[in-house]
């Protein structure tokens, strides 16, 4: 691919490698220098014109590589240079590879998830015209000992057919693992990472520890049977020895009417008041019916009636209440 200005004094060397910054290369001593922003001007030229030939050879709707995409992202672009005789003198770019670490979640082959950041193929073109004459493995092989990685480290995004058939070529790369995104990972992609030991590896691990170690396990614990569960009862299965002593209300409610004849089971005196003389049989406890009709039948007392003889407020109702009272009840005072 030729451009109009001139590559060899823009490229150096053969294999040239550019970063975000699209800074042009130290130049040889004893060349004109023009104007750096000519040489920029120029990379971004080279890197426009290789991704719109790259996404033309692989059927893409746009190109995948530019020169405002390098800007914006951390990645490297291999540019391959022709080294023969031109006729023009201005030299030739053959093709070019874009490369960069990005984050993924790929799948290994028990198909789990793993967060990895792997050296990833970003785009890869050769020119049509200079196809299977080894350019491409001489720029797929630079870009290795360059980044310091092997062939089955490497996640490919999106490989066309050409590229797969590249790779299974020149490094035996045949066999993938699959993914459920856009990039391609091939057999040993996990080989230098850490994995876990299988099950039945750390049972035969910990059976050679037993037999290595002399020292006698820790006898059982025997742990105490369960009690079976019963019914839930509302109190502990001994009787309560309270709820079997009545309440005795205080004098003189527990005094008992006298009888003629004594119970034939008197009821139990209390403890502090069961030896006075002068206080009759105690009972556990009189109704308020009998309280109240005792105290309807207990005369009042003479200061009581001339108190509601002699007030004016009282009621007619009240007043032939009590002089309705028995005469042979007032002549006991």
């Amino acid at each position: 691919m030729e451009f109009p200005f001139d590559v060899d004094a823009l490229f150096p060397e053969r294999i040239t490698v550019l970063d975000q910054h699209l800074r042009p290369p130290a130049r040889r001593p004893g060349t004109t220098t023009p104007a750096r922003v000519d040489l920029q001007q120029q990379i971004m030229t080279i890197l426009d014109e290789l991704g719109k030939a790259s996404a033309k050879a692989q059927r893409l709707p746009a190109p995948i590589t530019s020169a405002s995409r390098m800007q914006s992202n951390r990645h490297v672009v291999y540019i391959l240079k022709d080294t023969s005789a031109r006729p023009a003198g201005k030299g030739a770019i053959l093709g070019f590879l874009k490369v960069g670490y990005k984050k993924l979640f790929v799948l290994d082959d028990r198909e789990a998830h793993n967060e990895v950041e792997p050296l990833c193929i970003l785009d890869f073109y050769i020119h049509e015209s200079v196809q299977r004459h080894g350019h491409g493995r001489e720029l797929f092989q630079h870009m290795l000992q360059k980044e310091r990685v092997e062939p089955h480290q490497l996640a490919i995004d999106r490989p066309s057919p050409k590229l797969l058939k590249f790779l299974n070529k020149h490094y035996n790369l045949e066999t993938t693992v699959p993914q459920v995104n856009n990039f391609v990972i091939f057999e040993g992609f996990f080989a230098h990472q850490h994995r876990p030991p299988t099950p039945s590896l750390r049972a035969s691990r910990h059976s050679r520890a037993a037999e290595v170690d002399p020292t006698p396990a820790a006898p059982a614990r025997k742990l105490p049977p369960k009690r079976a569960e019963g019914d839930i009862k509302p109190y502990s299965s001994s009787d309560r020895e309270f709820l079997k002593v009545a309440v005795e209300p205080p004098w003189p409610l527990n005094r008992a009417p006298r009888r003629a004849t004594p119970p034939a089971h008197p009821p139990p005196r209390s403890s502090s008041l069961g030896n006075s003389p002068d206080r009759g049989p105690l009972r556990p406890f009189v109704p308020e019916q009998e309280l109240l009709r005792s105290l309807r039948l207990c005369p009042p007392h003479p200061a009581a009636r001339l108190l509601l003889a002699s007030d004016p407020g009282s009621s007619p109702a009240q007043r032939r209440r009590t002089s309705s009272l028995p005469r042979s009840d007032e002549s006991r005072y």
